[in-house]
């Protein structure tokens, strides 16, 4: 891919129909144009040609700003790239500065994994994550709108999601307004969850089965209480119980 950097009219510049980017928020827009009128323009943005306009692949906030500061032209670095490359730098730039919610990256990435057919693992190489942070992203796709709109807004995070995951769909709107509603935090969450699977699974569960998954549990309690990032999750089936607990290295 070549590219030099030039500077170009604002009025010239379209956006990026791959941008995985979804909310701009006015306050920060303004705070970045406020910089750059004082700092001026520390980073050029990218783009590349699109007939005779130029399409962003990275920058959007950079240029908005500019547009609110009245700015005719803005320096920009011009890149040849595909349509596909194109997508994969707008994600991937945007991955880097933390600019994306985690919706917003997942669906970038069931983008990107689609138009290019990669795996989750060959995804995650080039991404330079873990296949089990690739898994773990697209799996919020399969919440309820709601529930992604609560993310891609801040209302809850991404934690407080991978948790509603566990809960069935008949219960899961109850769950999120709860757990909302009472501001729970991701720890909280996590228990209040975990309880109400003990409460429906615990019909058929010896007394001895039923002291042993609460002596594991007050195991993990003590894991988390001394600082270790954790998870547990108990699956009932018909004759067994499986428990799997999840330290963060």
């Amino acid at each position: 891919m070549k590219k030099e950097i030039v500077r170009i009219k604002l009025n010239k510049i379209i956006p990026n129909k791959n941008q995985p980017r979804l909310d701009f928020y006015d306050d920060s827009i303004k705070g970045l144009a406020e910089s750059i009128k004082q700092n001026g323009l520390l980073q050029p943005i990218t783009v590349r040609k699109n007939g005779d306009k130029f399409e962003l692949i990275a920058g959007e906030r950079r240029y908005r700003a500019c547009l609110l500061n009245g700015e005719k032209d803005i320096e920009a670095i011009i890149m040849e790239s595909s349509d596909d490359e194109s997508a994969n730098l707008a994600l991937i730039e945007n991955l880097q500065r933390e600019d994306l919610n985690a919706i917003e990256q997942a669906m970038a990435m069931q983008r990107i994994m689609a138009s290019e057919d990669l795996t989750q693992s060959e995804l995650a190489e080039r991404l330079g994550y873990r296949q089990s942070t690739v898994a773990n992203k697209l799996r919020l796709l399969k919440l309820p709108e709601y529930v992604k709109q609560a993310i891609a807004h801040g209302t809850i995070t991404e934690r407080h999601a991978r948790a509603l995951l566990n809960v069935p769909a008949d219960r899961l709107e109850e769950v999120y307004l709860t757990i909302t509603n009472r501001k729970y935090n991701v720890s909280k969450t996590e228990e209040y969850i975990r309880e109400l699977s003990e409460k429906h699974h615990s019909k058929g569960v010896s007394g001895n089965v039923r002291i042993g998954i609460n002596t594991i549990k007050e195991s993990y309690e003590l894991c988390r209480r001394s600082g270790i990032d954790a998870d547990m999750q108990v699956t009932e089936y018909d004759d067994s119980v499986k428990i799997v607990i999840k330290m963060k290295k």
